[in-house]
């Protein structure tokens, strides 16, 4: 047994039907619940929206061979304040800890449109390089 400073045999036993040695459960459920945050994060409706209106946008970047690229980055921006936004309105500092989830909601919101943006327009970038290159040979 480790000996951690101020955790005495009696405490342990005390405490005994509290403690775990291992993997934490909270870990391994967290693991599993990985995939449908995933899902329940691809398919909210705020999001949903953010991705119609990118997609619009990159559609009309290759079809039009305007340069929407600027604008989809732009949306995805738009949608990261909104994230934050939304994060905030559930905040009460006067409860912080309860407080955190609603947060946490909102900066999912945040990082996904951002990365939908940035990845589109990065695509996009990428992609009509190389179609450049290609023809200029």
């Amino acid at each position: 047994m480790a000996r951690v400073e101020g955790i005495s045999k009696q405490i342990i036993s005390e405490n005994s039907t509290e403690l775990t040695l291992g993997i934490c459960s909270i870990v391994k459920e967290k693991e599993a619940l990985s995939l449908s945050e995933f899902t329940d994060v691809l398919f909210d409706p705020i999001n949903i929206i953010f991705v119609i209106i990118i997609s619009i946008l990159a559609f009309l970047d290759v079809k039009t061979g305007k340069d929407f690229k600027g604008q989809i980055v732009s949306v995805g921006v738009l949608g990261t304040f909104v994230g934050i936004f939304i994060g905030l309105q559930g905040f009460n500092p006067a409860d912080i800890v309860n407080s955190v989830n609603e947060i946490l909601v909102g900066l999912k919101t945040a990082f996904f449109t951002s990365i939908v943006g940035m990845g589109v327009a990065t695509i996009l970038s990428i992609t009509q390089t190389l179609k450049g290159n290609t023809e200029n040979k």
